[in-house]
């Protein structure tokens, strides 16, 4: 392990290289129980790159705070894999400490700084400091909560790791007052004179052997794999288009009918 400290963007990080090898890297404390009443300490740490390739070029953040509960949130830019580096809390006493820990297995190289503040308490930053076995006190569960992630592909996370092949990922609702959906082959061609429109008694046939329409998938691959707007409008449009022409026939048929009925109420 390796152990440099450099400056940049203002602050002093430390710099951690395993090759493959344990690390624990010490960034900082939260010193008061969650139910004191003048705690509003906080911990900013900054990690930047995680491995010795280009998988994890970004900067990864965790803010930490304990009021009413151990709360982290973590946003990401650019390229990070969890795997290489994680963040493990132990139990010491009245405090919470915070460490970052490589993969043993794995060859990581990031650079890492940490600051910390709060009522009463000093601002500062972290005094890093690296250690090759793990603390010996209690390990503490905790969940972290993503926020903003994105990816060295450009894809962006929201409440949710970004999606590789997914430009946006969100774990949640959108609300927007508009979205503009582009696509091809827009469903027209069923008015076309060589489309052949099933018949009522041909989606009947089907309804009955499958429990959906033609072309529309089956709820339990919805409800798996989800489904693609763009898909699902035209899918949904190709049947209204379908239908419509169901009823221009079956408007036909009836104004024949009763024309003949009333040629016959007339003899």
């Amino acid at each position: 392990m390796v152990l440099l400290t450099f400056v940049a963007k203002g602050q002093t990080p430390v710099q951690i290289t395993t090759i493959p090898g344990n690390a624990f890297v010490y960034v900082g404390s939260l010193e008061r129980a969650d139910n004191d009443v003048s705690n509003s300490q906080k911990i900013i740490i900054k990690i930047w790159g995680g491995s010795w390739f280009s998988d994890s070029n970004g900067e990864t953040s965790f803010y930490i705070s304990n009021r009413n509960g151990l709360n982290v949130v973590q946003t990401n830019v650019g390229p990070y894999s969890d795997k290489k580096i994680s963040l493990k809390a132990y139990k010491n006493g009245t405090k919470t400490d915070f460490y970052i820990v490589p993969n043993p297995n794995e060859y990581t190289s990031f650079a890492v700084s940490s600051y910390s503040y709060g009522h009463t308490l000093d601002s500062k930053f972290v005094q890093i400091t690296s250690q090759v076995s793990a603390p010996a006190l209690p390990e503490v569960s905790f969940t972290i909560i993503p926020t903003l992630m994105t990816d060295g592909s450009g894809n962006v996370g929201i409440g949710a790791p970004a999606s590789p092949g997914q430009k946006l990922s969100v774990n949640g609702s959108i609300r927007a007052r508009e979205i503009k959906v582009e696509t091809a082959n827009w469903p027209d061609y069923v008015f076309k004179q060589d489309y052949r429109v099933p018949s009522l008694e041909e989606v009947d046939e089907f309804i009955q052997r499958n429990n959906h329409l033609p072309d529309v998938p089956k709820a339990e691959v919805v409800e798996k794999e989800g489904y693609s707007l763009n898909e699902m409008d035209k899918i949904l449009l190709k049947k209204i288009e379908e239908m419509t022409l169901q009823l221009i026939q079956l408007n036909e048929t009836v104004k024949k009918q009763a024309a003949e009925i009333d040629k016959l109420s007339k003899k």
